[in-house]
């Protein structure tokens, strides 16, 4: 961090001398302002931890209208919109309004940055990103055999790039995804739901969901049911590297 320096200059004691230089007065690191590393350190009363494990880590921020994220760095990051909202985006010393709506996913490089809400609407959203861990190869199964390839998935493709594949579910009580591939992924619920979920890696379970709830997965091929009386609304964040 560098210091800021203060040159104070010194009246003179008489008239027509020059203005003398004295010693400056350096900030120390402990006072000058710092970049940290991400939103949950620099804003905890906008921003809560979803979820974490060695692969990924998912922040939910909320920001009222006027809110603002200081200054912070951020990983290669997916961001998904949970609801409609216009925010200014501060990075590398350029400024832009961008106006989202919910459902929508957009990517960010690793750079420092800082958000602030102009619109007039809570800004929420989900912000997934990737550790350096490396995930484990899964050459027998394609990303592109997953729930948005299927007839009668239930599901829809909402953005992809080199990094991550994003696609939302939703699946009416009653009905059931047919067995497709599905690589290393975070599940991310938008909805209160419970599902059947059989994998050719684990048992057959059971398991409720509530709105907000984030759960990792492994690669594996597996079909899902919707076994309550809800819809369940999910989104599902699949990574390739």
């Amino acid at each position: 961090m560098n210091s800021r320096i203060a040159l104070i200059l010194v009246p003179a004691l008489m008239l027509g001398c020059a203005a003398e230089e004295v010693a400056p007065d350096v900030v120390s690191a402990q006072e000058a302002p710092q970049v940290v590393e991400d939103a949950g350190a620099n804003a905890p009363q906008v921003s809560s931890l979803v979820f974490e494990n060695e692969h990924v880590r998912a922040m939910l921020v909320a920001l009222e209208p006027g809110d603002e994220v200081p200054e912070h760095s951020g990983r290669e990051r997916a961001v998904y919109s949970l609801t409609d909202y216009r925010i200014l985006f501060a990075e590398e010393g350029e400024s832009h309004e961008r106006e989202w709506r919910a459902g929508q996913a957009h990517w960010h490089e690793a750079r420092d940055h800082a958000v602030r809400n102009i619109g007039d609407t809570e800004a929420r959203f989900l912000v997934v990103s990737r550790t350096e861990a490396a995930l484990a190869e899964t050459a027998a199964l394609h990303i592109d055999h997953d729930a948005a390839t299927i007839e009668e998935g239930f599901a829809a493709l909402i953005f992809e790039n080199d990094h991550v594949r994003i696609t939302q579910v939703t699946l009416p009580p009653g009905t059931a995804q047919a067995e497709h591939h599905g690589v290393h992924r975070l599940v991310y619920s938008l909805s209160d739901y419970a599902i059947r979920y059989t994998s050719d890696r684990v048992e057959t379970v059971e398991r409720a969901f509530a709105a907000g709830d984030a759960h990792w997965h492994e690669a594996d091929i597996h079909a899902v049911e919707n076994i309550g009386s809800t819809e369940a609304r999910f989104v599902i964040f699949q990574f390739k590297s």
